[in-house]
């Protein structure tokens, strides 16, 4: 499985947790009111709510496992001289299912006067507000998952001026010659979540080195090769013009694995 198809695949499952949320609420809580104890309805209760939302999550974890395995390689952009990485399913995937899950959350349910069992709050424009919004939020979780997944728009591309990191709403551009030789050093864990980079402005009332952050959780590539490539481009300004060819992901290819400062001077 790609890693677009990963993150489009959690569509279906933030609708099946909207589904069993809004099931939960309407056909199985009146279950939990007829248990012998307060303290078994209540864990009834904290079970059915709980597990509306643990199916769709572990479905959607376990069926994309070989999908968020992060590689130690970039995407070669077609027609274009850069290297590009995909948005990782780690972060979009999960969140769209509780965005969905919190949807479905949002559906007005209350209890039938003197009966046992459920429906959709009888409580006027309430009622259609409310119900608005669940739509609004399950519209916007999906569109969230459309954009990232979008094949046109990597999340992090590297050129032979800079990188550039993309967000939902902007973009964060950081030129090579502006970072701080040295750095960011190799991760001390395996895929940890944050690289600190450092960024020097040009000029005398620049200040001291704006520190950066880069969230690596975001990014479908293997953290320590990504720290060593953009350590190679920021010490090695003569392999910046080779990004985006073939031959220079070749060369970037042992800066994972035999360490960065054999595989940085060619």
């Amino acid at each position: 499985m790609s890693t677009r198809i990963a993150v489009l695949f959690a569509a279906p499952f933030a609708m099946l947790a909207f589904v069993l949320r809004v099931g939960e609420k309407l056909w199985l809580e009146p279950f939990t009111w007829n248990t012998p104890s307060a303290l078994l309805g209540l864990l009834a209760f904290l079970g059915l709510v709980g597990g509306s939302a643990a199916v769709p999550v572990g479905g959607y974890w376990l069926l994309t496992q070989s999908a968020r395995r992060r590689p130690k390689t970039w995407h070669l952009a077609a027609g274009k001289r850069r290297f590009t990485a995909p948005v990782s399913p780690y972060g979009p995937g999960p969140w769209a299912i509780v965005a969905g899950w919190l949807a479905g959350g949002t559906v007005p349910i209350e209890r039938v006067p003197n009966q046992d069992h459920m429906r959709i709050a009888q409580l006027g424009v309430r009622t259609s507000i409310l119900i608005v919004t669940a739509a609004a939020i399950m519209i916007i979780a999906l569109l969230c998952l459309v954009l990232l997944a979008a094949p046109s728009a990597p999340i992090l591309s590297l050129d032979s001026e800079g990188m550039t990191l993309r967000g939902l709403w902007r973009q964060t551009r950081l030129r090579w010659h502006e970072l701080v030789p040295g750095g960011p050093p190799r991760p001390s864990t395996n895929n940890p979540a944050v690289l600190v980079l450092y960024q020097q402005k040009a000029g005398p009332a620049a200040g001291p080195p704006r520190r950066r952050r880069l969230d690596a959780r975001r990014l479908h590539v293997d953290t320590t090769f990504l720290a060593d490539t953009i350590r190679c481009y920021v010490d090695n300004p003569h392999r910046r013009a080779g990004i985006g060819t073939a031959e220079e992901l070749t060369a970037l290819q042992p800066s994972s694995e035999q360490g960065p400062p054999s595989a940085y001077h060619r």
